[in-house]
């Protein structure tokens, strides 16, 4: 425990280590010590170090920690790779007035059997996608994760014309691995695809009738997140506000520590 002690002393400015460096030694041979001596050293180290110090360093100090720090827990997150593609959906023949939203709920029907249980399960096994997460969790939990942060289908166009209606949607998965997280895009593609083809055997070939890939599945190049610099400026900018607050606090104790009693 004195090894713990003595380093701690290491934090004290240098003037005071050569003044006090050889009575503190001695003291500490004559004295039991515990963790709240190593606590109590530390903090006194470093409240006279930021005494010491003037404003602009103590901010800049705390900034370019809370930057560190956050550099550090960006780079231990798993990244994830997000893959986009765009499809389009038309009707077919002269639009009516209810063409838009006949298409919608026709996306709509083809995302619900995309985006099933059986679908889905079809689509991990497939792929031998979250090996580790299998081997923990009920295939029911994964999938849920899966609708909730790793699939997003979105509407990114609507258009009206004299002829026809128009709508098209964009498919974006998110996977550790950018390879599948592509390949994920494509089975998804490929779901839909087959899903207007049902329908259409069903008989109904004036909604959906041409469903077309206009953007195919992208190959990420570089991770979707974590940021690093996103992360970087959030910890800069926590570390300064923080390194304010403590030079504030500190000038705010000297103060009334220096000042007369009445």
């Amino acid at each position: 425990m004195k090894h713990w002690v003595r380093l701690a002393s290491h934090f004290y400015p240098a003037a005071w280590r050569r003044r006090y460096a050889m009575e503190f030694d001695a003291l500490l041979h004559e004295v039991d010590t515990g963790w709240k001596d190593v606590f109590d050293i530390l903090i006194g180290a470093l409240t006279m170090q930021f005494t010491s110090w003037n404003l602009k360093t103590i901010a800049l100090a705390f900034a370019a920690t809370g930057a560190a720090i956050a550099a550090a827990v960006a780079f231990s997150i798993p990244s994830q790779y997000q893959s986009t593609s765009v499809m389009q959906i038309t009707t077919a023949g002269p639009a009516q007035a209810d063409g838009q939203s006949d298409i919608n709920k026709r996306i709509n029907k083809m995302e619900q059997e995309v985006m099933s249980r059986t679908s889905l399960t079809g689509l991990i096994t497939g792929l031998g996608l979250y090996k580790i997460q299998r081997g923990k969790l009920p295939i029911e939990d994964i999938i849920q994760d899966m609708r909730n942060h790793n699939i997003q289908i979105r509407p990114i166009h609507e258009a009206g014309g004299n002829r026809q209606d128009t709508v098209a949607f964009s498919i974006s998965t998110t996977y550790p691995d950018p390879i599948l997280a592509q390949a994920m895009n494509r089975e998804l593609v490929t779901k839909f695809i087959d899903e207007n083809v049902e329908i259409q055997r069903g008989g109904d070939r004036r909604i959906g009738e041409n469903l077309v890939v206009l953007d195919p599945a992208s190959l990420p190049g570089k991770p979707f997140y974590p940021h690093l610099g996103w992360f970087a400026f959030m910890g800069l900018c926590a570390g300064l506000l923080a390194g304010l607050a403590v030079a504030y606090a500190l000038r705010w104790r000297i103060v009334i520590e220096r000042r007369p009693a009445q």
